[in-house]
């Protein structure tokens, strides 16, 4: 009887942000990092775990500056209505 094969899920790379199928039968990617990163020396990919988490919370500082700046802003001004006499 052989062990039942669990179920494949996407995942996300943590060193460059990668979706992956994980577990592929045969494949090197860990739960952790796609076939390309896994190969990476440990340091460097944990320099590139690094860089990839402030780039993500850079982007999402950036996108949250962009909304409270949006919505600072006024609305623009109602066309000037025609004079009724």
């Amino acid at each position: 009887m052989s062990k039942p094969q669990p179920v494949t899920r996407i995942r996300t790379c943590r060193a460059c942000g990668k979706q992956f199928e994980y577990p592929i039968k045969g494949s090197t990617a860990t739960r952790f990092h796609c076939e390309e990163c896994v190969d990476l020396p440990p340091d460097t990919r944990k320099v590139a775990e690094r860089l990839f988490t402030r780039l993500q919370k850079l982007e999402l500082t950036v996108k949250r500056l962009e909304q409270k700046a949006a919505a600072a802003q006024p609305s623009a001004p109602a066309p000037p209505r025609p004079p009724t006499s």
